[in-house]
């Protein structure tokens, strides 16, 4: 197998800042990317995370406030008919492997999914969890494509969302448009981060009625048996319901709903809704 020449680390480096670039040309806001410690990121789960305010996803209290979070993994190149997946592919392919290796309580290596998990956790919440993966070798590649302001479109981006089991390889090619996960084949499909956040930013022109439940049913899951929280939300409901015409009652959730997260999160929550 060939490996690039670059680190995870660098390939993290290179696709944050281009997403920070990305995000002040698209939306005139920089925004902050927070890397946690090897230790912390074993609790976490993820690499790199964000808050976007108009992304329609409210900020996870328990992952420092953000609402997209990026798991980032090297991909080498099996180029021989003899690699254990080319059979899939009948080309050179990349590989990258899910678990990490560490050792049982006699010693023996096995495969470690916690990541996975806790990744998997935030996939089942609804928020954007990503793995990010290099479909290049050369650090040269990586280079040129920041300084031209094209790296996102060269990142491919697998949503943990849309996978549905445990699986140890990621197989891809640089044309394909799906992924392939392995033990037991599933396939998933393959977009480039440009992609990706173009679609998210997309979802947010929904109604303004629909934006606003869709978040007072995540504030309630996130919320757990937290007394507080859930005494806020219940009067967000009850002053909606109770205390304007309808036709005003979306308007008045929204403006309760950022006054909750502002209290609760200390942050601001941006949706611009279409009409209706």
């Amino acid at each position: 197998m060939r490996e690039p020449n670059f680190s995870e680390s660098q390939l993290q480096q290179a696709v944050n800042t281009a997403y920070i670039r990305h995000a002040l040309e698209q939306h005139g806001v920089w925004v902050f990317a927070n890397v946690p410690s090897l230790i912390d990121e074993f609790d976490l789960g993820w690499d790199s995370a964000f808050h976007f305010p108009w992304y329609p996803h409210v900020p996870h209290p328990d992952h420092e406030g953000c609402n997209f979070f990026i798991q980032y993994k090297l991909s080498g190149e099996l180029t021989s008919a003899g690699a254990k997946e080319w059979q899939h592919w009948n080309s050179e392919y990349f590989r990258f492997k899910i678990p990490h290796n560490t050792k049982d309580a006699v010693g023996k290596f096995v495969d470690d999914y916690h990541q996975w998990d806790r990744l998997k956790d935030l996939a089942n919440q609804n928020y954007p969890t990503f793995y990010a993966t290099n479909a290049t070798l050369s650090k040269d590649d990586l280079r040129s494509a920041s300084k031209a302001g094209t790296l996102l479109n060269n990142i491919p981006l697998l949503d943990v969302r849309g996978v549905a089991e445990l699986h140890k390889h990621v197989t891809f090619t640089s044309s394909s448009t799906f992924f392939l996960l392995h033990s037991e084949k599933e396939e998933s499909s393959k977009v480039s981060f440009a992609t990706a956040i173009e679609k998210l930013s997309e979802s947010k022109t929904a109604s303004l009625n629909a934006s606003s439940e869709a978040l007072l049913r995540s504030l309630k899951e996130i919320g757990g048996n937290d007394e507080g929280w859930n005494n806020d939300l219940l009067k967000i409901s009850q002053a909606r319901d109770n205390q304007a015409p309808r036709r005003f009652q979306a308007w008045i959730t929204q403006a309760l709903l950022s006054s909750f997260v502002r209290k609760h999160l200390g942050t601001e929550m941006l949706w611009l809704p279409k009409k209706g």
